[in-house]
């Protein structure tokens, strides 16, 4: 909270409406000054889905200011949900009854029962590196700061110089690479980023997820060996990728220099250079090491099975899994009872191992976010937790992403092993929202335009309201919907063979 002359700028808004509850009844205590701007430092849900509980009068809205790209950046996001979310809760240990911390804080909550999504889309967007704004009578500066996220903005606040940096500085190595599922994040950039923050002289920098830093020497002297840890990470493993080194081998070969290893912003508890190395390859040279044999692989279960028919048996396989085990060498346990259990799921050894394995892995982990991910699939895998996306969270998203980002996720629904046949637009009207969308089935692709057209084979008529309570059902609430509040022109026959081709899960 920056507090203006006349009102307040909310910086960030957590994750739910129920955690921005919290935090803006503790801001009331300070001030009651009306809210007259949020900004979004970017599309990351922990600083954007509890918008709601920042807007305290809907009739008179703040100014939400956030860079262009964060559009795209949640269209990204929207796409992956179901993938993200599972591994996002097996990074953060959200399942996970005991967690030492989470290596940026002490620890991430999961309310299954309030994943109340207050997700507002900005109404102020700027492009490039910057743009000057004055609310409440506050002068802040947007400053574009790519590093964990492409979108990523920093706000400057002159009277104070002070720096709200959003992601880009820890009090941990940086997640350089998301062990969640992330783009490749680009390094050069994150350290042109944090050259600005320096060039700014800043005499308060205020990071995210980080208690506030004080000292314009002393901020200095961080970030600069922080950007330097970043560059040194990029350019060794650039120059091991120029020698023709597996990324895997390179990811045993960079390691910081000491004196920058043992420095406290730099202790690997988040991100690590291991993981950080894989990232820098794959920016630069894709998914592709060189080696042929990665051109054409095996499935995980063809090699599988010819691991087990070369060994002579999927009990060989548990068996030398569990030697492994017994000696210590967890990694190469790992690996043997994961085959076996390609080949027989009901391994009841191969699966003990596995188990094994992965809690022992764990515990080796100095960053939490591998610890959790190791000790998340053990659960899974003794069937304890689930990560599959809840009802109650597949409702909640449903009713707050935006109707038109909910057809664009149609796109990677589609199913062309059933429908590779259908060649059809469909219109779609709002009576609500005055909108339309327009989807036009392909050449077993999916085409989705937000402008209403005059040659289409079937119109659709109804409320945004009853078509995300459609989608919520699975598309079974079709056949119960009155025909004031859900229209079809042009067949339902049709209608009902298009939505079958999507993927309800």
């Amino acid at each position: 909270m920056i507090i203006g002359k006349d009102g307040i700028v909310i910086v960030d808004v957590t994750e739910s409406v129920t955690a921005g509850q919290e935090v803006m009844k503790a801001f009331r205590k300070i001030t009651t000054k009306p809210v007259k701007a949020i900004i979004y430092t970017h599309n990351h849900a922990d600083h954007t889905f509890g918008a709601m509980a920042f807007i305290e009068n809907k009739n008179k809205m703040p100014e939400i200011w956030a860079h262009n790209d964060i559009l795209r950046q949640f269209q990204r996001v929207f796409y992956t949900n179901g993938a993200f979310l599972r591994r996002a809760m097996r990074q953060f240990g959200s399942l996970l009854s005991q967690t030492i911390n989470a290596g940026i804080g002490f620890n991430l909550r999961l309310d299954t029962e309030n994943t109340d999504i207050g997700l507002v889309y900005p109404t102020k967007l700027f492009h490039g590196k910057e743009r000057d704004i004055e609310v409440a009578g506050l002068k802040l500066k947007l400053i574009h700061i790519p590093g964990e996220t492409a979108d990523q903005i920093g706000v400057w606040v002159p009277d104070e110089k002070a720096f709200l940096c959003a992601d880009d500085i820890y009090k941990a190595f940086p997640n350089l690479y998301a062990i969640r599922g992330t783009p490749a994040r680009d390094l050069l950039d994150w350290t042109s980023s944090i050259d600005t923050m320096i060039a700014l002289h800043p005499e308060h920098l205020v990071p995210s997820h980080t208690r506030p830093i004080k000292g314009d020497r002393y901020i200095k002297d961080l970030l600069t060996s922080y950007r330097d840890a970043i560059q040194y990470v990029h350019d060794q493993t650039i120059r091991y990728t120029n020698k023709g080194y597996h990324p895997n081998e390179i990811a045993t070969l960079v390691k910081l220099p000491k004196y920058l290893a043992k420095l406290p912003y730099l202790q690997e508890f988040y991100g690590t250079v291991e993981w950080s190395s894989k990232g820098v390859f794959n920016t630069y040279m894709g998914w592709f090491s060189g080696d042929p044999v990665e051109l054409s692989p095996f499935t995980p279960d063809e090699t599988a099975t010819r691991m087990a028919k070369l060994v002579g048996g999927a009990n060989v396989l548990s068996a030398q899994a569990k030697d492994a085990s017994e000696k210590g060498d967890h990694q190469w346990a790992l690996m043997l009872s994961s085959y076996a259990l390609r080949v027989n799921p009901d391994d009841v050894m191969a699966k003990d191992v596995k188990v094994t394995s992965l809690m022992a892995l764990g515990k080796r982990q100095m960053s939490a976010n591998g610890r959790h991910y190791f000790f998340t699939t053990a659960m899974e895998e003794l069937g304890e937790v689930s990560t599959e996306v809840s009802d109650v969270q597949r409702k909640k998203f449903i009713e707050n992403v935006p109707i038109l980002n909910l057809f664009k996720m149609l796109q990677v629904r589609f199913m062309p092993e059933s429908c590779s046949h259908l060649n059809i637009t469909i219109l779609f009207a709002f009576k609500d929202s005055k909108q339309f969308v327009r989807v036009q089935v392909r050449n077993s692709i999916v085409l989705v335009f937000d402008k209403p057209s005059q040659i289409f084979d079937i119109k659709v008529s109804t409320t945004e309201k009853i078509w995300k309570e459609i989608l919520i059902s699975k598309y079974a609430a079709v056949s119960s919907l009155a025909s004031g509040e859900f229209s079809v022109e042009g067949g339902l026959l049709k209608f009902r063979e298009f939505i079958g081709c999507f993927e309800t899960n």
